[in-house]
Order: C-alpha cells, then structure tokens, then sequence
C-alpha cells in the first residue's frame, strides 16, 4: 500500500488536499490532465488516484521513465483544481510540484 502523496495545482500552487485533511472540500475536486486525456476526481482520496485511474500506473504505462531525444520525460503529472479547470490542454500547463504535505498534514496539524 502507497502511503498518502498528492500534488500542488498546476494552475493556482495550491495543495491538493486529501479527502482525510480538515481542508475545504474544494480542495479536494481536481483534474488531472494527460497529453491523451484528462480525469476528473471528484474527491480525492491521497493515493494518486483520478477517476479510478492510478497517476503512477498511466506515467509507467505511457513510458514516463523514458526520456525523449531532448531529455525531457513522455508525461509528467499536471493536476489543477475544478475552480481553476478551463479546459486547458496539458501543452499549456506547467508540471504540478509535489504537495510538502502529502495532502494531509498541512500547517497546524495535529495527530489526535
């Protein structure tokens, strides 16, 4: 079992948040766009997992590990929010960075 991870939105830099996170619920609802196609989630979970599909397993799949003449890797993960989601086509959104963290434990949390 994958621990919890999660992404900042490509669009805004804002975390998305698990659905175990006390963050609004809007945090939550997320695209994730592929150079094939793009995902909807309407509740993230925190495992990499958009509409059913498994990030990690369509970046394997789609030779993510391969780089191209340039160096540069086939796919690598674009996610923005629902209320930053305008169609945008994965050519014209940036690589979203790793959420600090994980999309739970975010600034004041505390186990218990």
């Amino acid at each position: 079992m994958v621990g919890l991870c999660s992404w900042k939105c490509a669009v805004s830099g804002i975390s998305i948040a698990s659905v175990y996170s006390k963050q609004p619920s809007w945090q939550r609802e997320c695209y994730l766009v592929t150079p094939g196609k793009v995902y909807y989630e309407s509740c993230y979970q925190g495992y990499g997992e958009f509409a059913g599909m498994d990030i990690f397993c369509l970046m394997r799949e789609s030779g993510a590990g391969k780089e191209d003449s340039e160096g540069v890797a086939a796919f690598k993960p674009k996610i923005v929010l629902a209320k930053y989601y305008s169609g945008q086509r994965y050519e014209e959104l940036p690589e979203s960075e790793l959420c600090p963290y994980a999309g739970y434990f975010f600034e004041g949390w505390k186990e218990g």
